[in-house]
């Protein structure tokens, strides 16, 4: 078979086909690969031609692991269907754009070629990252980073028009408004985590020197009109600031409070003057002492570096010292000589840039978020996700179950009726060894959330079988809707209590082999075999009532037997062998437990508004 590329118009073009020979090329000569990978005979740039007798589909199905296509590319299979799944698993919905066939030959566009060169320059790009990860690492680990990179890889594209604002705000900007209340440092999405106190000395080294800083990401939600800012990306470096001057809002509070509960102490004023006495005050007050622990948790005030890693140069004499005592000091910023008092408390040449979304959907801000990432390391998929979708009820209630939220009182009160469910919810996870950091059991709990109440199905009635992060999504876009089910909080509880429930039984049941959990010991489970096969198992629950956990341990040796021969982990993740995967899991579970799949899809359906079962099931017909 042939496949062309449209005639060249002009250098440019020719440049472009020679870029993606060479990016081909080069994914096939890896010799260290990611686990999914296999390895091929590597060909030259010149091996790959756009000719009359192109070689260069041929030459993209042996690397096709590199690019993390949605759909395995059969190289046996004809131009036509090699042309559907190729830009079917690139993500075009359209493809009349994108190429012509010409009897046996694939005539690509220049927008096909676009599309494909992208693809290929991410796939490099990533490849290169994977390479440097196994320097200092093992490949499996490498080959995890690359995984998550190409999850967090998401669309460039920008739909409709949004209102940011790029500015400028010197450190006072931020500490009147903390001090306000206009300035929220703890929305529900965010992590809880303060920087080690070495790293925030650094940071205050960085500002007392001149030296600028990354852009601070904010949100002004647009439900209410005096509502404060959020804090989406930036948070950790803003807290360091604020602790530093003593004028985190939170260490206010304390300070206060303390002061009402203990007085004639003069805590306040010692906090803001003589922080060394105000330690020994605080502890003849409260007869608690100040370990440098607690002073990151009540956000007090730290010293600049001293000793070996201390402070350098025109520097060197504030070594050790605290704000208070070098406020009427000089250092050179901007360009100028300026007392540390005005860095930190008026206005002066140093700021710091800020980047206001004002008026965007949450697939918008999402969208360019993404865009601003790629740039460099900032938020992950899932802290974007929780930055956008915050306000939803359904996100906040996630957040909160997971355990990765700061308080389930504060980012979803109305969970209090079900909250035991929640609390075994954040328990299930931990045990399971899924890791806290950055949002990683939220992304765990919505993924299989969205598994079981998000239909899935396309116009033609097929699976859509989306990406995880699509898949996800779809559910939070639903949940905007204001007469959704998934936007009331009574149906919400209902969801967590369900899920809590099949967390129960998944666990009581010990019905997994251990092979099955991780596809060696069995010590932490992987998440793919993890949502699997608790979305069988909630789905049993949906139709079964508290009943599916003894049923489910009755079956348990039966279940540990099939999880052990049949369902061991597919080599290849991509979107659609993934899907395939969750069906073929999910309806052996309801089989096993002998649920009536249209009995768990009514279930669903009924508490919801919509059930991915069917979707589930057809996947699973497909797979085999």
């Amino acid at each position: 078979m042939t496949h062309l590329a449209e005639p060249s118009v002009g250098d440019e073009r020719s440049e472009v086909l020679t870029s993606l020979a060479a990016g081909l090329a080069m994914l096939s000569a890896t010799e260290v690969t990611p686990t999914e990978v296999d390895e091929v005979v590597p060909f030259d740039a010149e091996d790959v031609t756009f000719d009359a007798e192109a070689t260069w589909l041929d030459q993209l199905v042996l690397v096709q692991d590199w690019l993390r296509l949605d759909h395995r590319l059969d190289p046996f299979a004809s131009t036509a269907t090699l042309a559907t799944r190729l830009f079917d698993g690139l993500g075009a919905r359209d493809h009349s754009e994108l190429y012509v066939l010409d009897g046996d030959s694939l005539v690509l566009t220049d927008a096909g070629v676009d599309l494909l060169r992208a693809r290929v320059e991410r796939a490099t790009a990533l490849r290169d990252s994977f390479l440097a990860s196994v320097e200092t690492g093992s490949r499996s680990a490498a080959t995890a980073e690359w995984l998550t990179a190409w999850d967090d890889s998401l669309t460039a594209t920008v739909s409709g028009r949004i209102r940011a604002k790029a500015e400028v705000w010197s450190i006072h900007d931020f500490a009147s408004r903390a001090k306000s209340g206009r300035l929220d440092l703890s929305p529900s999405y965010q992590r809880g985590d303060v920087w080690p106190t070495a790293d925030a000395q650094l940071l205050m080294e960085s500002i007392l020197r001149g030296i600028p800083l990354p852009s601070i990401i904010i949100l002004r939600p647009r439900s209410v009109a005096d509502a404060p800012f959020e804090i989406v990306d930036g948070k950790q470096r803003l807290t360091s600031i604020l602790r530093f001057i003593g004028a985190h809002p939170t260490a206010l509070e304390s300070v206060e409070a303390a002061n009402r509960q203990h007085p004639g102490f003069d805590l306040p004023h010692l906090f803001r003057t003589n922080y060394p006495a105000f330690r020994r005050a605080w502890a003849d007050a409260t007869g608690e002492r100040l370990t440098t622990t607690l002073e990151r948790s009540y956000f007090f005030p730290y010293r600049l570096a001293s000793g070996a890693s201390g402070l350098s140069g025109e520097l060197a004499p504030f070594a050790g010292k605290y704000y208070h005592e070098i406020t009427d000091e000089y250092v050179h910023v901007g360009g100028e000589q300026v007392a540390v008092r005005d860095v930190f408390e008026s206005t002066t040449d140093y700021k710091i840039p800020v980047i206001e979304y004002t008026e965007a959907t949450p697939r918008q801000i999402h969208e360019v978020f993404s865009l601003y990432n790629k740039q460099g390391k900032h938020l992950n998929a899932e802290e974007i996700r929780n930055a956008v979708y915050h306000e939803l009820h359904l996100m906040r209630a996630l957040s909160a179950a997971s355990g990765d939220a700061p308080s389930i009182r504060k980012a979803a009160p109305f969970l209090a009726a079900v909250g035991g469910d929640a609390a075994d919810i954040s328990k299930f996870l931990q045990d399971a060894g899924i890791a806290s950091a950055r949002y990683r059991r939220t992304k765990v709990l919505s993924w299989l959330m969205s598994m079981l109440v998000v239909e899935s199905l396309n116009e033609r009635g097929e699976p859509r079988r989306l990406s995880t992060a699509s898949q996800i999504n779809a559910m939070l876009d639903r949940a905007q809707h204001p007469g959704d089910p998934l936007n009331d909080p009574g149906t919400i509880n209902e969801l967590i209590s369900l899920v809590a429930l099949g967390m129960r039984a998944h666990s009581e049941s010990d019905a997994w082999a251990d092979t099955f959990k991780d596809g060696n010991l069995g010590k932490r489970w992987q998440d793919l075999q993890l949502v699997a096969s608790l979305t069988g198992v909630c789905l049993a629950g949906a139709a079964l009532g508290p009943t599916v956990v003894p049923v489910l341990t009755e079956n348990a040796e039966r279940i540990r037997a099939v999880s052990a021969s049949e369902w061991k982990r597919p080599a290849k993740t991509q979107t659609s062998v993934q899907w395939d995967y969750l069906g073929r899991v999910a309806v052996k579970m309801l089989k096993l437990l002998k649920v009536d799949p249209q009995r768990a899809h009514e279930a669903v359906h009924s508490l919801s508004g919509a059930s991915s079962v069917t979707a589930l099931v057809r996947a699973a017909v497909e797979s085999e």
